[in-house]
C-alpha cells in the first residue's frame, strides 16, 4: 500500500507548490507519485456564509463542507488501492477538518507563511489563473476568506505533525528526508 502524505495550510501558504515538490523530490528517489488536490473537488453547490465584515452573503469556498469529501475520498482510495503509486500526496486548505483525512494520513504537514505573504500570492495567483481583479481578491478575503481561516484552517494546524515555513521558500531536499524518515518508521 502506498504512503499517504497530507498536506494543508491557509490560502496561500504554498500547499500546492510544496505538494509538486514532493512529488518531484519523491520521483527522483525512485517513488511512484501523485498528489491529489482538494480544489478539484469543490461542490457545485457551495456553502454560504454571512460575512462578519458587511453582513452579505457569499460562496464559501474556504468551509470544510466546500469540498464533496466523498469524491475526494474516493479518489485517494483509488489511487492507494491501485498498485500504480508508493506515495499518495493529498493536499488541501481544510482537509485536516476532516477526522477521516487525517486517520487516512500516515505523515501530516501544515505548511506556514505570513497573512501578508499569503494575501500578496493569492492576489498573483487568482489575477493570472482566475482573471480575477485585485479589487474582486482582496475584497473576497477581507471579507470572507480571512474569517474561515480563523475559524478552520488555522486551528486545523493542530494536527499536523510538523509546520514548514514557506515565508521565503522551503528546503525540499530537507523536508522531503524529514518525510522519508518519518514513513521509515511506519
Amino acid at each position: 500500500m502506498p504512503y499517504i502524505v497530507a498536506v494543508s495550510g491557509a490560502s496561500g501558504s504554498g500547499k500546492s507548490t510544496f505538494s509538486d515538490a514532493l512529488k518531484t523530490y519523491l520521483e527522483t528517489k525512485g517513488g511512484r507519485v501523485c498528489v491529489i488536490a482538494a480544489d478539484r473537488y469543490f461542490k457545485k453547490d457551495l456553502p454560504k456564509m454571512i460575512s462578519p465584515a458587511d453582513g452579505e452573503e457569499y460562496s464559501d469556498w474556504n468551509h470544510p463542507d466546500s469540498v464533496d469529501m466523498p469524491a475526494f475520498l474516493a479518489a485517494v482510495h483509488e489511487a492507494k488501492e491501485s498498485g500504480d503509486y508508493d506515495y499518495v500526496v493529498i493536499e488541501g486548505v481544510t482537509i485536516f477538518c476532516h477526522e477521516s483525512v487525517r486517520e487516512l494520513a500516515d505523515v501530516k504537514i501544515y505548511v506556514d507563511a505570513t497573512i501578508e505573504m499569503r494575501i500578496y500570492r493569492r492576489i498573483a495567483r487568482n489575477v493570472v489563473t482566475k482573471g480575477q481583479t485585485i479589487e474582486f481578491i482582496g475584497g473576497y478575503y477581507l471579507k470572507c476568506a480571512r474569517y474561515r481561516e480563523m475559524e478552520y484552517s488555522l486551528p486545523s494546524a493542530r494536527y499536523a505533525d510538523w509546520h514548514i515555513d514557506n515565508e521565503w521558500g522551503f528546503d525540499i531536499e530537507a523536508e522531503g528526508a524529514k518525510i522519508l524518515a518519518k514513513l521509515d518508521t511506519l
